[in-house]
């Protein structure tokens, strides 16, 4: 089920793949979703203290600042922000750090139901 009205959630996407910012920020964008990118976990941080997301998706493994950094901040700072974790090594995470994680490559219904799944409150 998708979320009646899109458009009162920002969502922050933080990845150093170019490619994966760009596919996010469409298909986002195209459901509704106020979106906002970042090229790494430092831009990303800068962009959490200028801005109020209502969702994260984190790539985890980013050069200088990674996705657990980006993780442990956010929570400092809010700990009902929902941060997912995006990772091509999964099995390699601890799950309960983050609010969920997507295995790459994942699909895009898994990601809108992750992201709807959350932004619902139906955790």
């Amino acid at each position: 089920m998708l979320i009646s009205n899109p458009k009162l959630y920002k969502i922050l996407v933080i990845d150093d793949e170019l490619l994966i910012l760009k596919l996010l920020n469409k298909l986002l964008t195209k459901i509704g979703f106020l979106v906002d990118v970042a090229e790494n976990g430092k831009v990303g941080i800068n962009k959490i203290n200028q801005n109020s997301y209502d969702l994260i998706l984190t790539d985890i493994k980013m050069p200088e600042v990674s996705g657990d950094e980006v993780l442990e901040y956010v929570k400092s700072k809010n700990k009902s922000i929902p941060v997912i974790g995006m990772s091509g090594t999964p099995w390699l995470l601890e799950l309960h750090s983050f609010d969920a994680i997507l295995s790459k490559p994942y699909n895009n219904q898994d990601l809108v139901e992750v992201v709807n799944r959350f932004l619902q409150g139906g955790v």
